[in-house]
C-alpha cells in the first residue's frame, strides 16, 4: 500500500498539470488552466493541489470534468461545497501521478482512422459487411458507418472491433467484430 501511495506524494513522480484559475456556479466548481493540452484528467485517480508547501489530494466528482473549447477544464472536487472553499485554491497548481496522465489521440492517429473511408470492410470470418462510408469521431468512443449492399447503416464502435489486416492497394479492411453485434444490429 505504501508503495501504491508513494507515487502521490513523491514530486519526481509528479507532473504538473496545470493551476486553478478560477471558480464558477455557486456550488465550488473550479475552473483549471492546464500547462498542456496534450493530456486530459483522469477522473478516477486523485489530483493533488499544492497548497502552503504541501501535496493535498482531491477526488473528482464523478462527471463533472467539462473541457471547454479555451482549452480551460472545469471540474468539481468531492470535499468542495460552496465557493468560499473553491477560493481558496485560487491560483495554485495541480499535479497528478505521472502515470496517470491520460494523452490525447495523435493527430497522426486520427489521420490512421479517416484513411478507411470508402474502403470495403470484412467480418473476420470474410464475410463483406460493406463499405465504409464515413467515421463518427466521438470521443472515447468512435463508430464506424457501414453502408451494406441493401443500403443498411451498420454502425460498429471502433474500439470494440480490431483491425486484423488492411489491404492499401484494393483498400479493404478486415475487423473482428464482437460475437452477436451484427445480429443486435439487424434485428432493430
Amino acid at each position: 500500500m505504501k508503495q501504491k501511495l508513494n507515487k502521490y506524494f513523491d514530486k519526481a513522480n509528479l507532473t504538473k498539470f496545470g493551476s486553478i484559475a478560477a471558480f464558477k456556479g455557486t456550488k465550488g466548481d473550479i475552473v483549471l488552466k492546464p500547462q498542456s493540452l496534450d493530456y486530459e484528467i483522469n477522473e478516477s485517480e486523485p489530483v493533488l493541489v499544492e497548497t502552503d508547501g504541501y501535496l493535498v489530494p482531491f477526488f473528482i466528482d464523478n462527471d463533472s470534468v467539462f473541457y471547454q473549447k479555451n482549452g480551460e477544464i472545469s471540474l468539481k472536487f468531492d470535499n468542495i461545497n460552496s465557493n468560499t472553499e473553491a477560493a481558496n485554491l485560487m491560483g495554485k497548481d495541480l499535479y497528478v501521478a505521472t502515470e496517470d496522465l491520460i494523452s490525447y489521440e495523435s493527430e497522426d492517429d486520427e489521420e490512421e482512422i479517416f484513411k478507411y473511408r470508402n474502403w470495403e470492410v470484412y467480418d473476420q470470418n470474410d464475410n463483406l459487411l460493406g463499405k465504409i462510408i464515413d467515421i463518427d469521431d466521438i470521443p472515447g468512443n468512435p463508430l464506424i458507418i457501414i453502408h451494406n449492399s441493401f443500403n443498411e447503416e451498420i454502425l460498429v464502435p471502433l474500439n470494440a472491433a480490431e483491425v486484423l489486416s488492411e489491404n492499401d492497394t484494393i483498400n479493404t479492411i478486415k475487423i473482428t467484430i464482437p460475437d452477436g453485434l451484427i445480429d443486435a444490429l439487424k434485428n432493430n
